[in-house]
């Protein structure tokens, strides 16, 4: 079976909503798009390039900045309401993961509700937190939750705050995301999350960004501030008993490095065939998103890895962390 586990989506109530709440550019690009609402057409494309199922994430976190807090908490609840009627027209096909910009009291309660009612598998967050970072005071009621309920968080990389020029423009996408998604990890680890919570499930975008590449260099680091007698490497915890590497191989990755054997090499090198699994940014990109789908698996493949962790890659982890029942379709691939 192959699962797509991270692709996007933006249904039309939800489309409609923001159009009409918060209207801006990021909201206006994705009308041009209807793979973003068009399950059917979603569908026919899987069929066509042998994808079995696809997790559905929401699109363009950048549209929430700037939102106030109140109309963030009424279309949240819009959001993760139109993403599981969505996944609930073809339950077999589509895996619903739900969002939340924010986290309060109120999106606590939403929380409960789209893991309960709602039926929803995962939630998705931001590498920042209007500015905050994941390790913030105002995100652990979310990880004690999310780890008593086994409930996987996926991380999307938002704009940062680094640079005036940058103003949020295809070079803060091209690299500044990834390095989102990096700081974001680092947080996390550094900052005691993961510490507290060792079974806490994240999946992160883009192969998890610079970290297969400079995890020594983290460990080398965390030795040179142990001899100075410094905390960490962040002001938010005590120093890590062990290594940070062995926190970052915590994560759970998806694929998305545009087809570079070389950079899936790396990931998988460090992460693991047990924490990669594929998935492609659908349906970003040319085409209207068709190509970076079939570049990424025609990748993994092109790898030789054995089969056992083919598997796993293409859909056996994702599976297992949702703890999704297993298909007959696996023993016939």
């Amino acid at each position: 079976m192959i699962v797509d586990a991270y692709s996007h989506v933006c249904p039309e109530r939800l489309l409609d909503a923001i159009s009409e709440r918060h209207p801006g550019a990021e909201v206006a690009a994705l009308r041009k798009n209807s793979y973003l609402y068009d399950g059917e057409r979603r569908l026919r494309y899987m069929d066509r390039i042998g994808v079995d199922q696809q997790v559905l994430v929401l699109v363009r976190p950048p549209m929430w900045l700037g939102m106030p807090r109140p109309l963030v908490h009424e279309l949240t609840r819009v959001a993760n309401e139109s993403i599981a009627e969505m996944a609930a027209r073809w339950p077999d096909r589509f895996i619903p993961v739900g969002v939340l910009p924010v986290v309060d009291d109120e999106m606590m309660a939403e929380f409960a509700r789209l893991t309960g009612e709602l039926g929803v598998r995962g939630v998705l967050i931001f590498s920042n937190i209007e500015g905050l970072p994941l390790d913030d005071a105002s995100m652990w009621p979310l990880y004690e939750e999310a780890a008593r309920r086994a409930v996987p968080i996926w991380i999307h990389p938002q704009h940062g705050h680094s640079y005036e020029w940058l103003k949020k423009d295809l070079l803060d996408r091209l690299f500044g995301w990834p390095f989102e998604t990096t700081l974001a990890m680092a947080r996390l680890v550094f900052g005691g999350v993961l510490g507290r919570y060792p079974d806490l499930m994240f999946v992160t975008h883009h192969l998890g960004g610079m970290v297969p590449f400079y995890a020594s260099r983290a460990d080398a680091m965390s030795q040179e501030i142990a001899k100075y007698r410094a905390a960490s490497l962040t002001d938010a915890s005590a120093a890590l008993p062990g290594k940070p590497s062995e926190y970052f191989r915590k994560f759970y990755n998806d694929s998305m490095v545009n087809g570079s054997a070389s950079a899936m090499r790396c990931g998988l090198d460090f992460f693991g065939a047990g924490r990669v699994m594929y998935g492609t940014d659908f349906p970003m990109g040319p085409s209207d998103g068709e190509d970076w789908p079939v570049e990424v698996l025609g990748t993994i493949r092109s790898l030789g890895l054995p089969r056992a962790d083919l598997d796993l890659v293409l859909g056996g982890n994702l599976h297992r962390i949702l703890q999704l029942p297993h298909s007959p379709k696996d023993d016939q691939q």
